[in-house]
């Protein structure tokens, strides 16, 4: 058969790719949308969009040194796509941008976004705790990971890779995720998207631009969306994942004719955000750490590493190094499950299938207000970025068993009040480039978290198979008729209040129209206020009980007391339950970066920086008594150096292409969970805080590529390598010597050996079976702390054991291997438009899940490809697209997280998703 015109064309041009495959590449750029300065009508508009478009590579503007740039001139690592690649790729929710932006990861645990990039990752997002990446919308910094709002009219979104403490500063330290919405424009248009797709998913989108006269344009954008939930429950509550939102932004412009060198920016917008959501940090227990071969029958002894232990009550083989188990071991259910041991409730395998009792919800707004003012004067810009956000959410979770046994709700505020003052150079043929800056902020954050207990549940009459009993030590339940009530409902609120000041400034010089030299520095100084609930007064009396609920008033004062619901059972039914400890401190610190840059001509350049970031310290959550004083103990910052080498260039006249960057980014008073001597016994007790003892390093390499070889053919590829590790991290471990502990069920145990010390949980191994890494805590004077005659330790998860050997471990979310490439071609249907079918697909070498146990849940390497097929008119007024993403129906874990027990709680993103979308521009 003859083969037109058209395929022959394909296939030569596939061909002539294939080279270039070893060179993978970043996200195909397309031009930045600006706010113009003229009056242009969309004819206009169009041509110059269509001529565009022979020329090859279009190259986005960024603003990643805080002035509009093109990205193929900044000497920094950046991803950027616009807002027609967002539209056209369905990136309709932030975690999506993983698939088409090189090197970064965007996990999430229910509302909260945990971004992962160069072996650093999101961890603490309580209120006491400060994201590692500094997520901007339209310049403004968000102080909350679960406060980016709906992909909506997006001019661009950014990814900036590495520290950007200098410019940025607020807690950039592994990078910046920046959103730009589109700006209003001098010329009327409108447009609007929908979307059906799986799993009940529909989606109305529009925008409309009005020129209000010539110096006054208005934008307005909105959302409303919803979907079904895609994790099926097969018990008594609701599907999971549920989507209902709405949302609306506008955006005023006004520049005065009067004034050319003004222009003022107003934006406002409301989300209404519901549905139920995932929950708080995961929706499925993976399982428990499990050595089957250390499962003991009552009576049976155990040999391990040289130790004997005997169990009277038996031992469910609960081990450190042990293997994960499809149980969620927070409860028994009193039935056999390996080697006749009861090991815990059975989990489902389907990632999306979950077994649970009670329906869970998610109720959430969020405003935002910003205003941007830039006034140039002569060679000079003056900007003034304010912005205000009011967010709250309420989510919601029952006990995740297939019996309600408590129901929990947890409730985030967060007001935040931010104001930045600029002056910059505003003369881009100047051999000086230069712009300093004043940053304030002011933010308080709250957390609430209620677990209401379920009362009238009772073991004993409970039915066959949802008898469920806490675990202990024990293999079988100890007492029979277990009641599941506790004397009063779980409650813990806190209040961070932050309010800092810096102040930065960089200059750049380029020598002969090549050689550019870039110096700058920040300073800053941050004061944290924590207040934190504190347990104070149990009930007493005949079946008292301490009732709480979401809606309780709290007077968030230091040393207040918090009183307990009315419809508390008590002796005293005016108890109070709960006072705040408070504490505050200030940290001063200082950010800096030096590069240099030399381009060889307008399409060849390398550059080297040399950078550092920080990350906000803190306080611990739990007060700590000294002198009979509760007290809130502080962690110092976080810090970065990174190193980066990298060039960028163009070839065959800016058809194809080509950056690659190496760094290497070493980490260092890292925030992590140990022990140290108690302040008021130190050498006889210990106590487990989060300190500054950890150390890792990263170091590795981004290659991008675009190609565009004619304006029907397109092509993105991309590789990125990182090795990252953990240098230095001992975790605290926990003393179960009482009669529930490991030393109360075996009377073979030693304490003096210190093997009442469990790792995160588990009885093995300890000092006694594993004395290599586990390492003594020891006083100031360097002497061992002792408490009730056990030695205390740490245990080495990277770090210098006992006899000297050097342990590394992997760090979470840090695949060593990843791979994009797209390809896309528009045939031509002539006066009726265009049919483009497009292929993007990424494969990623898997990563561990957490650092503390890294052969436990580890997410395999996978592969997630997405097709999409889309027809537009010749005018371009018209889109219809049909798509599939993720073909392969990858599960992906997106967080995971240990509860009690060890037991391992994961979050999956999204499978399989297909749909229809419909766009019309006017």
């Amino acid at each position: 058969m003859k083969k037109s015109k058209n395929s022959k064309q394909l296939r030569k041009l596939i061909w002539t790719t294939v080279p270039f495959c070893l060179f993978p590449a970043a996200s195909f750029a397309q031009a930045a949308e600006e706010a113009p300065k003229k009056v242009e009508a969309p004819t206009k508009v169009a041509a110059a969009k269509a001529a565009e478009s022979d020329t090859g590579v279009a190259v986005v503007t960024v603003t990643a040194q805080r002035r509009s740039e093109s990205v193929q001139k900044v000497p920094l690592s950046i991803s950027a796509l616009t807002g027609d690649q967002l539209k056209n790729a369905n990136v309709t929710t932030v975690d999506r941008l993983e698939q088409l932006m090189p090197g970064v990861r965007m996990g999430r645990s229910g509302s909260d976004l945990r971004p992962a990039m160069r072996g650093t990752y999101t961890e603490n997002v309580a209120a006491n705790g400060d994201p590692r990446f500094g997520i901007y919308v339209d310049d403004i910094y968000q102080s909350r990971t679960s406060q980016v709002p709906p992909i909506v009219d997006l001019a661009r979104v950014e990814v900036q890779k590495g520290p950007q403490g200098t410019l940025y500063g607020r807690n950039s330290f592994g990078g910046n995720i920046v959103f730009h919405s589109a700006q209003p424009k001098d010329y009327f248009e409108g447009g609007v998207d929908t979307m059906i797709g799986n799993n009940g998913q529909k989606r109305l989108e529009g925008f409309v631009n009005v020129p209000i006269n010539e110096t006054v344009a208005l934008r307005l954008a909105g959302l409303v969306e919803k979907s079904d939930g895609y994790v099926k429950n097969i018990g008594t509550g609701g599907d999971l994942g549920s989507e209902d939102q709405k949302f609306i932004r506008g955006t005023l412009r006004i520049a005065p004719s009067s004034m050319p060198g003004l222009e003022v920016l107003l934006r406002a917008s409301y989300l209404d955000l519901g549905g139920q959501g995932l929950g708080g940090f995961g929706y499925k227990f993976l399982g428990t750490l499990i050595d089957p071969s250390l499962i003991r029958a009552p009576g049976q002894s155990l040999t391990y590493n040289g130790a004997t232990y005997a169990f009277p009550n038996g031992f469910n083989g609960n081990s450190w190094t042990g293997v994960g188990m499809p149980y969620d071991a927070r409860y028994r259910d009193g039935i056999a499950d390996v080697n006749g041991a009861d090991v815990g409730i059975p989990t489902l395998a389907d990632p999306y299938t979950v077994n649970f009792a009670g329906d869970a919800f998610r109720k959430g707004s969020q405003q935002q207000y910003g205003a941007t003012i830039n006034l140039d004067v002569g060679n000079v810009r003056l900007r003034s970025i304010t912005g205000y956000s009011d967010f709250d959410i309420i989510r919601t979770a029952g006990s995740l068993t297939p019996v309600l046994l408590n129901y929990s709700y947890g409730g985030t505020t967060s007001k935040t009040f931010t104001q930045e003052l600029q002056i910059l150079s505003n003369n881009s043929a100047s051999p000086l480039q230069w712009i300093a800056g004043a940053y304030y902020f002011d933010d308080t954050n709250r957390d609430l978290s209620v677990t209401n207990q379920n009362r009238s549940y009772v073991t004993a009459t409970a039915p066959a198979g949802q008898q469920y009993y806490p675990f202990d030590f024990n293999q079988m339940p100890s007492g029979a008729g277990f009641n599941q009530t506790f004397a009063w409902d779980g409650f813990s609120t806190q209040e961070q209040n932050t309010r800092s000041l810096a102040a930065y400034g960089q200059l750049s010089y380029t020598f002969f129209d090549k050689l550019t030299l870039t110096s700058g520095v920040r300073h800053t100084s941050d004061k944290k206020e924590l207040k934190t609930s504190r347990f104070n007064a149990s009930p007493t009396g005949p079946g008292a009980y301490l009732v709480h609920g979401i809606n309780d008033p709290i007077d968030y004062t230091c040393g207040g007391f918090i009183a307990a619901n009315p419809a508390s059972v008590s002796a005293t039914p005016t108890d109070k339950a709960y006072n705040f400890v408070c504490g505050s401190n200030t940290e001063k610190y200082i950010s800096h970066r030096q590069a240099v840059d030399y381009k060889f001509d307008r399409d060849h350049m390398v550059y080297a920086s040399y950078s550092t970031g920080t990350h906000a310290g803190g306080f611990n959550s739990g007060p700590v008594t000294i002198a009979g004083v509760p007290t809130l103990l502080s962690f110092a910052p976080e810090k970065v150096t990174a190193i980066e080498f990298g060039t960028k260039n163009a070839f065959l006249n800016n058809r194809l292409t080509l950056n690659a960057a190496v760094f290497r980014n070493d980490y260092r008073d890292l925030q992590a969970q140990t022990s140290i001597p108690n302040p008021n016994a130190p050498l006889t007790s210990v106590i487990a805080l989060v300190q500054n003892i950890g150390k890792d390093r990263a170091y590795g390499l981004d290659l991008d590529a675009v190609f565009r070889p004619t304006k029907t053919f397109r092509a993105n590829l991309s590789y990125n390598w990182l090795d990252a590790k953990e240098i230095d991290y001992a975790v605290n471990t926990f003393n179960y010597g009482g009669a529930a502990g490991l030393c109360g069920v075996t009377p073979s145990c030693i304490p003096a050996t210190g093997e009442a010390n469990a790792v995160q949980g588990t009885p093995f191994p300890n000092p006694r079976t594993d004395p290599n890494r586990f390492i003594p805590v020891v006083d100031a004077q360097g002497m061992p702390v002792v408490t009730g005659g056990v030695p205390q330790y740490r245990y080495v998860i990277a770090g210098v054991g006992r006899d000297g050997t050097r342990y590394t471990g992997p760090k979470a979310f840090s695949p060593k291997h990843t791979l994009q490439i797209g390809l896309a071609h528009d045939f031509s249907l002539g006066n009726a438009g265009t049919l483009t079918p497009e292929i993007q697909t990424y494969y990623n070498s898997g990563y561990i899940l957490t650092d503390l146990t890294p052969n436990f849940g580890k997410n395999d390497a996978y592969t997630k490809t997405d097709l999409r097929l889309t027809y537009r008119t010749a005018d371009h007024k018209i889109t219809v697209q049909a798509f599939v993403n993720n073909v392969e129906d990858e599960a992906i874990i997106t967080r995971a997280v240990y509860s009690s027990h060890r037991s391992l709680l994961a979050n999956y993103a999204p499978g399989r998703t297909y749909g229809i979308t419909a766009g019309y521009r006017f």
